[in-house]
C-alpha cells in the first residue's frame, strides 16, 4: 500500500510539471509585440509569437491563443523543423474560444487620399512599391477593369460576362487570337500589353492565362506573350462557331466603365476605382491581396516539421498565382502551382481543423512532396481561386515519370524514353504525401480563376483517406485522382454535386492511370496495355465507397459522368455508391470491381475500349434508366453504350446478378443498341440478372434503398445507408431546392456538439448569434427564404461555421428529365424516335465515316479529339485502297495533305481536288498521330 501512494505522488507530481511546463501565449489586435505574451499583456503579431515559440518548441507543449480580430501578415509566416513539435509537446496555434479570428494576406490601405478622375471614377496614390491582384472593398473582392463586364447573375461561361473567340491557333503555347469584330469594335486600348486573357481551352478541359502582347485593331487579333502553362495537352484557344473558346480579357485600363471595378496603374502608383452606389470610400476598409502563400510548414524527410496544429482560424484574400509558375503532373490533363494559403512540405502529423479559407487567389491547402499522417478536417472552402486541398508527391519518387508536355510540347518520343525504363515496383523515393486524411469539410464555389480544379485532388500519393466531405458548385471535379501511382486511397461517404458546370468530358469523381502499363494507344489490342505492369504502380486498391453523387441540373455536358474512371485507370474497388443523374464509365484500365451500386439516369453506362482479359467485374448493381439525355430526341431505351470494346473475347468473367429497369419502356428487355436481354446473355453476361422494378422506398426524399420484397436483394444487392453521406457539421435536410407550397425542413446538428448544445438560424438574411431564435422542431416555410444557422455549445460559444440555404418557391416545380420520369413512374412525352439523335453514316470509297463531333460519348472514347471524321469499318472489298493504306476502323481523319479536316463536307472536298492520285493523310487514334498513303480512285 505504501509502494502504491509513492508511486501515485510521484506520477502526480511528473503529471503537475508536465502541466506546469506547457507554454502559452497570447495575441491580440490590442497588444504589443514588446509585451511579455501573457494574456494581460498579449503581442500583436502572429510573426512574434512565432520567434518566442522557437525558445520552447520540441521542449514543452505550446499553444498559441489568438484573441477576435483580424490579423494582417507582412510576410508569409514560415514554420520550418527547428518550430516543430512532438508527440509528447505538440504545438498549437488557436482561436480562443468563440472568437472570430482572420488571418489575411492583403495589406490594410488607410488615408487614402481619393480624387475624382472623371465621371464616377475615383483615383489614389497608393505606396510605390505596392503591387497586387485582388481588391476587396469592405470585405468584398471587387473585379479588375474587363471585357466584356463581370455577368453577376450568370458568372459562368456561357453567360454575359464571357464571349467566344473567332479564331486562335488552338495549340499551347497560342500565339495569338482572332476576336468578333462586331464584339472588339470601337475598342482602344493605350496600354494592352497590361491585359491579362482567361480563355478556355478549346476542349473545354480547363482554362488558361496569357499576358497579352500587342494588339493588332485591324484585324481584330490579340497577340500572346507568356502564359498558357496552368494546364496540360496540346490543344490551346481556338475552335469555330459554337464550339469556340470563350474568353475575357481583364486589367485594361480603359474597360473601367461599371461599379465595382478597379485598375492599377503600376507605373504611376495610381489605384482607380469605381465604387458601387453607397459606398464611402472615407470610412470604407480596403485591402489588397500581397501574399500568396500565408502559412508554410516546411521540412524534409529527414528533418519534418512536426505536430503543429492550427485550429479555428479564418484565411483569406491571399494573392492570385494563375501568372507564377506551373507544373505539369504526370499524364493527369493538369498542371499546378506548388502553393497555398497553407502549404505543407516534409511535414508530419499536422493537422488544420476548423478553419475557414475564402477569397484566396490560389490554392487553399497544399501538400508538396513528402507529407505523412496530416489531417485536414472540420473546415470550410468557399470562393477559392484553384483548388480546395491538393496532395502531390514530387516526380523524383515515379520510376519512369513522363508528363503531356515531354510529348506534345518538347517533341519528346514517349516510346523511346521507356528504353531501359526502371520497371521496380512501388516510389522510387519517399517524397510523397501518405496517409494523409481530408475528412468532414465543405467545399463549394470554388474554381473562381482556374477552372481546371478540384475539391480534393491527389496525385502521385499513397493511402489518402477522402471522408465526409461536401463538394458542389465547381466547375470540373469534386475529387480528382490525376495518376495510378500509387493507389491505396479511400474516397468514401462523400456528397458531390452540380460539379463540372463549365468544364466537360469529366466527372465529378475522376481518374487517370497513364502509368508504365498504359501505351498511349488505348482500344483492345494486345499491345494497348500491359498487364504484368499495372500494379508495378497500382500498388493497392483504390475504394470508392458509400457515396452520393449527383446531378440536378435540368442538363448535362457531354461526357460529364459519375464515377469517370479515364484513360489507363486502375485497380479500382467501387460499391455503395448512389449515382444519380448520370452513370459510371470505365475506359482502358484492369483490375476494377463495380458491385451493390446504384445508378439512375438517362446516361447509359460507359464502358470504353477496355483491354483484353482486363478482369474488370461488374455484378449485384442496381441500373435504372429513366428520361432523355438533355439534347436528345426521345427517351433512352438502352442500359449499356460500349465504344470499341473487343469482339475477339468476353469482356468481363464476372458480369452478373444486376437488376435492371428502364421506367422509359419497362416491357422492353434491350441492353444495347447490338443486343437484347436474351442475346446479352447467351453471349456470356448476365445470366442471372433480371429486368424488373428495384422498389425504391422513397426517391421523392432522396431514400433510394430497396423495399423488403425488391428482386435486387434476391440476386445479392445490400442496401447502404441513405443518411450518412458529406459532411458531419451542421447541416439542413433537404438541401436548399425550389419548392412549390410548402416546404418543411430538418436542421441536423453537428455531430461534435453534445447537449445542451443548440443551433440557431435567421431568416432576415442575418448571421445568426447566441441571440437567434432556437430550433426545436421541424421548420415550415410557405414562402422563399434564405435560411441561415448555426450550432452553439453549451457555454454559448459558435461550433464550426454559418450555414445558408435558399429555399425558393415556384409555381410549378421543374425536375430534369431523370428524376421527373423516375417519380412519375412512367416517361411523359415523345417517343417517335427509339434511337435518339441518330448520326449519319457516309460510305466514301468502301469505308463508313461519321463526324466524330455528332458522338460526344465517341469523342471521350477515342482521345478527346472533338473535329476530323471517324472511321467506323471498312468493306473488304470496296474499301481495298483504305486497307492497303494501313487505316483500320478507329483512326480520325484530320487532314488531308495538310488542309485541315473539320468534317465529313471537307473530307469530301479535300478527296475530290485529288481524284486519280495518292494523298497524305493525317490520322489520330487515341493519342498517336501517323500518316497514311491512300490512293484514291479516278471515278
Amino acid at each position: 500500500m505504501k509502494f502504491t501512494l509513492i508511486t501515485f505522488f510521484i506520477c502526480f507530481l511528473l503529471c503537475s510539471v508536465s502541466v506546469y511546463s506547457a507554454q502559452e501565449f497570447y495575441i491580440s489586435v490590442s497588444g504589443n509585440d514588446e509585451n511579455s505574451g501573457t494574456k494581460i499583456a498579449p503581442f500583436a503579431s502572429f510573426g512574434k509569437a512565432v520567434k518566442e515559440l522557437e525558445k520552447y518548441a520540441g521542449k514543452e507543449a505550446v499553444t498559441v491563443w489568438f484573441s477576435e480580430g483580424i490579423y494582417y501578415l507582412d510576410e508569409t509566416i514560415l514554420l520550418d523543423s527547428k518550430l516543430s513539435g512532438t508527440k509528447e509537446y505538440p504545438i498549437v496555434f488557436s482561436s480562443m474560444a468563440g472568437a472570430e479570428v482572420l488571418i489575411k494576406g492583403s495589406k490594410l490601405l488607410e488615408n487614402l487620399e481619393w480624387n475624382t478622375y472623371k465621371d464616377n471614377i475615383l483615383v489614389a496614390k497608393v505606396p510605390v512599391h505596392l503591387k497586387f491582384n485582388q481588391l476587396f472593398v469592405n470585405g468584398q473582392r471587387q473585379v479588375r477593369a474587363r471585357f466584356p463586364d463581370f455577368d453577376y447573375e450568370n458568372p459562368l461561361h456561357g453567360g454575359k460576362g464571357y464571349l467566344q473567340v473567332a479564331d486562335g491557333t488552338d495549340r499551347r503555347y497560342d500565339k495569338w487570337i482572332t476576336l468578333k469584330e462586331e464584339d472588339f469594335k470601337n475598342k482602344e486600348w493605350k496600354h494592352p500589353e497590361t491585359g491579362i486573357l482567361h480563355a478556355f481551352q478549346s476542349h473545354n478541359w480547363g482554362n488558361m492565362q496569357y499576358q497579352i502582347r500587342e494588339i493588332d485593331t485591324y484585324e481584330n487579333k490579340v497577340h500572346l506573350g507568356k502564359g498558357g502553362w496552368q494546364l496540360q495537352r496540346a490543344f490551346g484557344v481556338g475552335g469555330k462557331g459554337e464550339n469556340a473558346s470563350w474568353y475575357f480579357i481583364e486589367n485594361i485600363f480603359e474597360e473601367l466603365t461599371v461599379a465595382g471595378e478597379w485598375f492599377l496603374d503600376n507605373d504611376n502608383h495610381l489605384l482607380y476605382y469605381f465604387p458601387e452606389k453607397g459606398t464611402n470610400l472615407n470610412n470604407a476598409v480596403v485591402e489588397v491581396a500581397v501574399l500568396k502563400d500565408l502559412i508554410q510548414l516546411k521540412g524534409d524527410r529527414k528533418n519534418p516539421v512536426k505536430y503543429i496544429s492550427i485550429k479555428g482560424l479564418d484565411f483569406s484574400q491571399s494573392a492570385t498565382t494563375f501568372m507564377e509558375n506551373y507544373e505539369p503532373v504526370a499524364r493527369g490533363d493538369w498542371a499546378i502551382h506548388r502553393g497555398g494559403a497553407i502549404y505543407l512540405e516534409g511535414a508530419e502529423n499536422c493537422t488544420i481543423t476548423d478553419a475557414n479559407f475564402e477569397y484566396l487567389g490560389g490554392n487553399g491547402v497544399f501538400m508538396s512532396s513528402y507529407n505523412r499522417n496530416n489531417t485536414v478536417s472540420n473546415s470550410r472552402f468557399y470562393h477559392i481561386g484553384e483548388s480546395a486541398v491538393a496532395l502531390v508527391g514530387s516526380p523524383d519518387a515515379v520510376r519512369f515519370y513522363q508528363t503531356w508536355d515531354d510529348k506534345e510540347i518538347h517533341g519528346k518520343d514517349w516510346e523511346e524514353m521507356r528504353n531501359n525504363m526502371d520497371l521496380s515496383p512501388g516510389p522510387k523515393s519517399p517524397n510523397y504525401p501518405k496517409a494523409c486524411v481530408v475528412e468532414n469539410n465543405i467545399m463549394h464555389d470554388f474554381g473562381d480563376y482556374g477552372k481546371q480544379v478540384a475539391g480534393v485532388y491527389i496525385s502521385m500519393s499513397h493511402k489518402i483517406k477522402v471522408s465526409h466531405n461536401t463538394i458542389y458548385n465547381c466547375p470540373r471535379a469534386g475529387i480528382c485522382i490525376n495518376d495510378g501511382t500509387w493507389g491505396g486511397h479511400v474516397v468514401e461517404h462523400n456528397d458531390i454535386w452540380e460539379t463540372v458546370q463549365e468544364t466537360g468530358e469529366h466527372g465529378p469523381f475522376n481518374a487517370w492511370g497513364r502509368e508504365r502499363q498504359w501505351l498511349g494507344a488505348g482500344g483492345n489490342a494486345d499491345t494497348d496495355f500491359i498487364k504484368e505492369y499495372v500494379k508495378l504502380d497500382a500498388l493497392d486498391p483504390v475504394i470508392i465507397r458509400n457515396n452520393r453523387i449527383a446531378n440536378y441540373r435540368k442538363s448535362i455536358s457531354a461526357g460529364n459522368w459519375t464515377i469517370d474512371l479515364d484513360d489507363g485507370s486502375s485497380h479500382y474497388v467501387i460499391y455503395n455508391n448512389l449515382n444519380l443523374g448520370s452513370t459510371i464509365k470505365l475506359r482502358d484500365g484492369m483490375f476494377r470491381k463495380v458491385y451493390n451500386n446504384i445508378t439512375v439516369s438517362a446516361v447509359p453506362l460507359g464502358w470504353h475500349v477496355w483491354p483484353k482479359a482486363s478482369e474488370d467485374e461488374v455484378f449485384k448493381n442496381i441500373f435504372v434508366i429513366a428520361g432523355k439525355v438533355p439534347g436528345k430526341e426521345a427517351p433512352t431505351d438502352i442500359f449499356i453504350r460500349p465504344i470499341r470494346m473487343t469482339d475477339q473475347s468476353i469482356w468481363s468473367n464476372n458480369y452478373d446478378y444486376n437488376l435492371y429497369w428502364n421506367v422509359n419502356y419497362p416491357k422492353k428487355n434491350k441492353i444495347s443498341k447490338a443486343y437484347n436481354f436474351q442475346q446479352w446473355k447467351e453471349s456470356g453476361y448476365d445470366n442471372h440478372s433480371k429486368i424488373d422494378n428495384p422498389l425504391f422506398v422513397d426517391p421523392k426524399n432522396g431514400d433510394y434503398s430497396v423495399a423488403a420484397n425488391s428482386p435486387a436483394l434476391k440476386l445479392g444487392f445490400k442496401n447502404f445507408s441513405m443518411n450518412d453521406f458529406g459532411h458531419k457539421m451542421v447541416k439542413a435536410i433537404p438541401l436548399g431546392s425550389e419548392f412549390e407550397n410548402e416546404i418543411e425542413i430538418q436542421l441536423i446538428a453537428d455531430s461534435r456538439v453534445k447537449k445542451p448544445g443548440s443551433i440557431r438560424y435567421t431568416t432576415d438574411g442575418s448571421d445568426p448569434t447566441v441571440n437567434s431564435k432556437v430550433f426545436t422542431r421541424p421548420l415550415k416555410f410557405k414562402k422563399s427564404i434564405t435560411l441561415k444557422f448555426r450550432n452553439f455549445n453549451s457555454e454559448g460559444n459558435a461550433i464550426g461555421f454559418v450555414n445558408s440555404q435558399e429555399y425558393i418557391k415556384v409555381s410549378q416545380k421543374i425536375h430534369p428529365s431523370w428524376l421527373g420520369t423516375l417519380l412519375q413512374g412512367e416517361f411523359r412525352g415523345s417517343r417517335e424516335i427509339v434511337d435518339n439523335k441518330s448520326i449519319d453514316v457516309f460510305e466514301i470509297y468502301g469505308a463508313s465515316i461519321i463526324n466524330i463531333a455528332d458522338d460526344p460519348d465517341l469523342i471521350d472514347a477515342s482521345g478527346g479529339y472533338n473535329s476530323g471524321c471517324f472511321i467506323k469499318s471498312i468493306d473488304a472489298q470496296l474499301g481495298a485502297n483504305w486497307i492497303s493504306s494501313g487505316l483500320t476502323s478507329g483512326w480520325v481523319i484530320q487532314k488531308v495533305n495538310n488542309q485541315k479536316v473539320i468534317d465529313i463536307k471537307s473530307l469530301i472536298n479535300q478527296l475530290n481536288k485529288y481524284k486519280g492520285s495518292t494523298v497524305k493523310l493525317r490520322a489520330v487514334r487515341n493519342y498517336v498521330e501517323k500518316e497514311f498513303s491512300l490512293e484514291i480512285p479516278l471515278h
